[in-house]
């Protein structure tokens, strides 16, 4: 393939990853600051653990908290414009990294519910996230060494 053709092309991969983590935890992150905990999260949880340690209002924003967490970061990546590859993905890579967390944080809940459908989509998105980050990384060590 043509040189520029594949960075090109790499760069487009980075942003559409970039892009989608953002919506992904913008859309999570910042609805749970706009709507906060819905009624049926402390009938999920209370009578698991997590109702009494860290409790369920904790847990719930531990979660969004993460999420916004995740968001910022990959915000971040966009306007350093990390996925043109002039400098290294340092938040991008975070951000991926974060996201494993949080899907870990999300499907331990759904699993503990016995909501296993829930905790399997949670192990795709892992998995998916994987690849992501072995993308980012990949590239990366591209850009560093001078192979494109």
């Amino acid at each position: 393939m043509d040189p520029l053709a594949n960075r090109w092309a790499q760069s487009m991969v980075r942003l559409a990853i970039n892009l989608l983590y953002i919506m992904i935890w913008g859309f999570a992150g910042i609805s749970k600051l706009i709507d906060g905990q819905p009624p049926w999260f402390a009938e999920k949880f209370g009578s698991t653990f997590l109702g009494r340690f860290p409790g369920v209002t904790a847990s719930f924003w531990l979660v969004a908290a993460a999420e916004l967490l995740t968001f910022l970061l990959a915000v971040t990546a966009l306007l350093r414009g990390e996925f043109l590859g002039r400098r290294g993905m340092t938040y991008l890579t975070a951000a991926l990294v974060m996201s494993l967390l949080v899907f870990v944080q999300l499907g331990f809940g759904l699993w503990l519910t016995h909501d296993f459908n829930g905790g399997f989509q949670q192990f795709v998105y892992f998995g998916v996230t994987l690849v992501a980050l072995h993308t980012v990384q990949a590239t990366d060590v591209q850009l560093k060494n001078g192979v494109t």
